[in-house]
């Protein structure tokens, strides 16, 4: 029998109790007849070993997929992850939104506060935008401040009739807002300017049949934000589909 974790359990004077430990904790115990001591001390050493070793694993996964810096996803996982969630989307006629997007001007500020500060502003880039994103979405550093989130919502069909979904331009909005109005306390006030993000927004399957063709995309249209004026996130191809965050919506699709 297997107990549970702590104290050492209270057992039957014809019975043991054996420790199962890991990382200096102990995870569990296990009770038995004390005339089975020798099996149980092997078990026990055995589930010992196994935890550890599960540990290890999950831990080399981890550091495989996620950016150091900023616990993010890199690229590596986002590479599969969007692959997965396209071959999804398409066998139940759903859809994927892809953001990539950079901080603006973004070199000048580590030239100015040296590159321990520009981290610390990736850093809290990534935590804004992890606190509006959905359970379901995915935050991607894909190298220096280039980032990329993947919108999957794996719920349901899409509308044949639909066009790219509200909900996405309504996240990217709120996060534009948050880093223009984020203190961004490393910089101490003497930053040059506030901090903005130019981005571009493409979905499967109307921007694009695989992954590839859909980052082509959004990195197309991230160039075009950065024609706008920076600030912006383009996710159309007409001249209005562009969300400022200081501005109204314009006259993009919905």
């Amino acid at each position: 029998v297997v107990r549970g974790r702590g104290a050492r359990p209270q057992i039957p004077a014809s019975h043991g109790a054996w420790e199962v430990r890991h990382n200096e904790r102990t995870l569990a115990w296990l009770v038995g007849p004390a005339s089975a001591e020798r099996a149980y001390q092997s078990m026990a050493a055995w589930m010992s070993a196994w935890i550890a070793m599960r540990d290890q694993h999950l831990q080399y996964k981890s550091e495989a997929f996620t950016d150091a810096l900023t616990g993010a996803w890199n690229r590596r996982y986002f590479t599969r992850f969007l692959a997965s969630c396209i071959d999804r989307a398409r066998e139940r006629r759903g859809d994927v939104t892809l953001l990539l997007f950079d901080i603006d001007n973004f070199k000048a500020f580590n030239d100015a506060f040296g590159h321990r500060e520009g981290d610390e502003i990736l850093i809290q880039t990534v935590r804004l935008l992890n606190s509006v994103i959905r359970p379901t979405d995915r935050v991607c550093r894909l190298g220096g401040d280039e980032l990329a989130v993947v919108f999957d919502d794996p719920a349901g069909p899409r509308d044949p009739r639909s066009s790219h979904p509200s909900s996405i331009f309504e996240i990217a909005r709120r996060f534009q807002r948050q880093v223009l109005e984020a203190g961004f306390a490393s910089l101490a006030g003497n930053a040059p300017g506030r901090l903005t993000v130019s981005g571009g927004l493409a979905t499967f399957p109307w921007d694009g049949p695989d992954a590839q063709s859909l980052l082509e995309r959004a990195d197309e249209r991230l160039l075009e934000s950065k024609r706008f004026g920076k600030n912006a996130i383009c996710f159309g191809p007409r001249a209005g589909d562009v969300l400022h965050a200081d501005e109204p919506r314009g006259g993009g699709r919905s």
